[in-house]
């Protein structure tokens, strides 16, 4: 089967699985196909997943032999909400309900007690099935359109690094899949992290796109391995030079101070595209600082992201702005990092402020906003790290949830 021409002009060879655009049309053919007993590929937000009916025992098992997996261990599964939960579990515990309210849809799977009669391929030896609801929104319609859980594994041949382009996954599998949903290249990232769902505290059974920190942080629950410690979230626009060498900068502030454990520091941008690194020219001046951001993948801002943090540092007034846009509750705890200092400590700012971006300038402008950064983030490190601490505090007193700052 041949890629459709509306599809772009990557050349897929006639026996390759066929590629089928995620529209209305593409998604119910999906449907069918997995009605069918046969399997296919698609999109999430962390891998391209193989997938197939879960309540299907023949569709499944061959699922196995499709991935030329040896183990005959369980697969996870997604369904499209937490109501679709209940007709595979047996019951939801306390903590995963809360689980399930703050981070589904998402990259979080939970480890829950199976409903008698569910196809032993898809439970586990303790009994449990592995359940999640993405937030992709392919991912998270077909459960819907194929009116039974779906299949999530990643699409690899076992003990292979996950396949990201679906051209590649296309040729890897041939006839084995019956098509690929053409979501685009993915970005190389974490799987799901896996929670037993009834456990107190919570046991990460695998860390991932969610740490045991931000997962502390969200359900206000103890976690195994984690804290609930304050976050700093740095915002640019592409998350590629200024915010992931600022990330870097405060990071190492922290780290000699000795509080690198008392406080976590991500980096997002509100343009990002997730794929590729932080620019070379940004490396480079982080690199001859001692700071090291080589391993850096840019992150598009989202709502979960903002909800998290406790402050939120951006570049420029526009970036504020279009925060506001994105989590309203989020621009009162939104600060430009130049004139960061003045600005928490209570002083009315005015004038134009702005770190200004240095992709298409020399090397030595980055080497400048660097500077400026790191003296920005010096001068103002402990009142930041305060006021990201008191909010933090004021949302485990209120409990999980936004809080006004």
């Amino acid at each position: 089967m041949k890629r459709s021409p509306s599809l772009g002009q990557h050349s897929v060879s006639s026996s390759a699985a066929e590629l089928m655009h995620p529209d209305e049309e593409g998604m119910q053919r999906a449907a069918e196909v997995m009605r069918s007993g046969l399997t296919i590929a698609y999109p999430t937000e962390t891998q391209y997943g193989l997938g197939t009916d879960a309540l299907n025992p023949e569709a499944v098992t061959k699922l196995h032999g499709i991935k030329e997996r040896q183990e005959n261990g369980p697969f996870l599964v997604l369904v499209e909400g937490r109501e679709a939960v209940d007709s595979i579990t047996e019951k939801m515990p306390g903590p995963a309900e809360v689980v399930a309210r703050t981070c589904w849809p998402g990259p979080v799977t939970l480890l829950l007690p199976a409903k008698p009669g569910l196809p032993q391929q898809i439970v586990g030896e303790e009994g449990l099935v592995a359940v999640r609801v993405s937030s992709h929104p392919v991912a998270q319609r077909l459960p819907a359109l194929l009116g039974a859980p779906v299949i999530s594994t990643s699409a690899n041949l076992t003990g292979r690094d996950p396949i990201m382009d679906p051209v590649d996954i296309a040729e890897t599998f041939t006839d084995r899949l019956a098509l690929v949903m053409d979501g685009g290249v993915l970005s190389p990232g974490p799987p799901s992290t896996i929670v037993d769902g009834q456990s107190v505290p919570l046991r990460i059974v695998r860390e991932g796109a969610v740490t045991a920190n931000s997962l502390a942080r969200r359900t206000g629950l103890e976690v195994e391995g984690g804290s609930a410690v304050p976050l700093v979230l740095l915002v640019c626009t592409g998350n590629a030079c200024r915010s992931p060498m600022a990330e870097g900068v405060l990071k190492t502030l922290l780290r000699e101070r000795g509080m690198d454990k008392e406080v976590d520091v991500v980096s997002s941008g509100v343009a990002a595209v997730s794929w590729g690194a932080a620019t070379e020219d940004a490396q480079m001046a982080a690199w001859e600082e001692g700071i090291d951001i080589s391993a850096h993948k840019p992150r598009q801002l989202t709502p979960q992201l903002t909800d998290e943090a406790d402050i939120i540092l951006v570049m420029s007034e526009r970036q504020r702005s279009r925060i506001a846009l994105i989590d309203p509750h989020a621009r009162e705890r939104s600060f430009i990092l130049k004139g960061l200092s003045a600005e928490l400590k209570g002083r009315r700012m005015s004038g134009y402020r702005k770190i200004e971006d240095p992709i298409g300038r020399p090397r030595t402008f980055y080497r400048k906003v660097l500077k400026e950064m790191r003296g920005e983030l010096r001068k103002s490190l402990d009142a930041l790290v305060a006021y990201a601490s008191e909010r933090r505090a004021r949302v485990a007193a209120a409990g999980t949830g936004e809080v006004e700052p």
